[in-house]
């Protein structure tokens, strides 16, 4: 055959039988010596952000929170599962944080965005609430995350 030459060398025995895989000395061990542990301190058990909320180090005032801190809290709340996908991404995505908003939204409304500027996020979720009551109907998907986002905003006071 014309490709019989490709195959010459072979002697018909598994190609794996003469391979030597590699192996890890244990001078290679001793030299780096191991990582120093961590101090104890240091290491955080995982928690929700309600329970880091109750210790102290961890505290949000979702009266007196911005787009920017919204969205972080948000997230956490994502992490810790108190938040569906859906949730999160209606509040974890401020429109105000979007690159293009002042040459978009900004633009029709003649508002610049303000990402970092404090803000009563309880009765800004409590008017998209009343707007969606309005054109929506009680029972549907989003009246019913809007609802559970502000009852967790209202649990941070």
């Amino acid at each position: 055959m014309k490709l019989d030459f490709l195959f010459s060398s072979r002697d018909g025995l598994s190609s794996r039988r003469g391979r030597q895989d590699p192996r890890f000395s244990a001078g290679a061990a001793a030299a780096r010596g191991g990582l120093p542990a961590l101090p104890d301190d240091a290491s955080e058990p995982y928690s929700t952000p309600l329970e880091r909320a109750t210790r102290g180090n961890y505290r949000i005032d979702p009266r007196n929170m911005s787009p920017r801190q919204l969205a972080d809290w948000a997230h956490e709340m994502y992490l810790c599962r108190m938040l569906a996908w859906e949730e999160y991404c209606m509040a974890g995505f401020p429109p105000e944080l979007h690159p293009q908003y002042n040459r978009t939204i900004g633009a029709l409304t003649g508002k610049l965005a303000q990402p970092d500027t404090p803000r009563n996020m309880i009765r800004v979720w409590e008017e998209r609430l009343s707007f969606m009551l309005r054109y929506y109907e009680a029972d549907e998907p989003d009246v019913q995350r809007v609802e559970k986002l502000l009852r967790l905003l209202r649990q941070q006071i």
